[in-house]
């Protein structure tokens, strides 16, 4: 089994094109501290002038959460979104 993280926020529709360089280049931040590359998607629906964004991370490591939030609190990031980062680990499940 492998683990995978999904961090989603709101993004003001507003701010979303300058945002936009801003996680391009959090995502390259990430991918060079942890050597693990993520995706970055959003909602194709705007809500209450919200964009939801989501990173996506595969076959993570036990800490790597952890370390993200390190990063992630160093990153000066936090004005461009509105409310909190939410994370959520899934597992792969086996077929049977």
């Amino acid at each position: 089994m492998s683990d995978h993280l999904y961090v989603y926020f709101k993004v003001p529709e507003d701010r979303a094109a300058e945002a936009l360089p801003q996680w391009h280049r959090w995502m390259e931040t990430v991918a060079e501290a942890t050597g693990i590359g993520g995706t970055l998607m959003r909602r194709p629906e705007t809500r209450a002038g919200l964009q939801t964004w989501m990173e996506s991370y595969a076959d993570i490591p036990p800490a790597f959460d952890a370390t993200l939030d390190g990063l992630w609190r160093q990153s000066g990031l936090a004005h461009w979104i509105s409310g909190e980062r939410m994370a959520e680990k899934f597992v792969d499940l086996d077929v049977l």
